[in-house]
């Protein structure tokens, strides 16, 4: 039986359905039961846990051949201290592992995540790597997962108003883009066959390289708009753009620092491009099926 834990979210449930599929039990956690309704028709054994809440964690890690362990990937816009949250939720997942006897771990992580600095809200995914990775008699295979594409659908209302999608990188930068499905399926696949042993890093890049300005022009041969553009926005801009949005000035900092840090490829991926950190969707395929469609979709008649 294998613990999926972020069930609700996009690369857990991927996880969680690819080993289904492959006829494994499955005991998919996650903070709302209903959120984890389609997975229980697929068979999952449910167990609604805060991921602050390390006693029901440790029970439901129990009996476990190995654990998915997600920290939540994406900011909380309005927080006033997302590194101690992260921090918070991984030293609640780092003792559920070390109390229950769980021996096997793929934990989510982030290209970058080898920086104790300068990464904004990725350092919280280095100091998760460090903090699980010291816990005695288990093998942990950490995923540093790429620029993920469905960062790209948080534009759509800007795509469709105004042909553009503005974002603090360098146009021309290429960017390790993958999906979350294919992140997920991975975690599925080396939980239920992987041979790592102590702690391992295996960094996931994508299909391809590909830098805003490409990403931005398969966007415009999909919806057949020749004048949608990229346009950079300085980090000064940007950073006043969140705190505009109502984002904190704690979370804002933060993703200014990712800007700089994709700009001066101070956050970069080390491991060789090879079948192994490479994924299959391309951005071809992720911009036809999930991006276009949305944006046909929200347009108005």
């Amino acid at each position: 039986m294998f613990v999926i834990t972020g069930a609700g979210g996009r690369t857990g449930r991927a996880a969680a359905v690819h080993l289904l599929a492959a006829g494994y039990r499955v005991r998919a956690v996650g903070r709302s039961a209903q959120r984890l309704a389609d997975l229980a028709a697929r068979g999952a054994e449910v167990w609604e846990a805060d991921p602050l809440d390390p006693a029901t964690l440790t029970d439901a890690f129990r009996g476990a051949e190995g654990v998915y362990a997600v920290l939540q990937p994406n900011y909380i816009p309005d927080h006033p201290d997302f590194g101690a949250f992260q921090d918070h939720v991984a030293a609640s997942l780092t003792k559920a592992v070390a109390e229950s006897g769980v021996t096997r771990v793929v934990g989510l992580s982030s290209w970058g995540a080898r920086h104790p600095r300068g990464t904004g809200p990725v350092m919280g995914l280095h100091r998760f790597e460090q903090r699980l990775s010291a816990v005695p008699g288990v093998d942990t295979l950490w995923l540093r997962a790429g620029y993920f594409m469905e960062n790209l659908l948080d534009h759509i209302d800007t795509a469709r108003g105004q042909h553009r999608i503005s974002a603090p990188f360098d146009p021309d930068i290429p960017l390790p883009f993958v999906t979350t499905p294919d992140v997920g399926t991975r975690a599925g696949e080396e939980l239920a066959t992987g041979s790592w042993h102590g702690t391992e890093v295996l960094e996931l890049h994508g299909e391809r390289d590909v830098s805003m300005r490409e990403a931005v022009g398969v966007i415009a041969n999909a919806v057949r708009a020749d004048d949608f553009i990229y346009e950079q926005t300085s980090i000064a801009d940007f950073h006043a753009e969140l705190r505009g949005k109502g984002v904190s000035v704690n979370v804002a900092d933060m993703m200014a620092e990712v800007g700089e840090a994709v700009n001066s490829r101070y956050m970069r991926t080390e491991q060789p491009r090879t079948a192994l950190t490479s994924t299959p969707t391309s951005i071809e395929r992720f911009i036809e099926e999930e991006f276009a469609p949305r944006y046909r979709a929200a347009r108005p008649d």
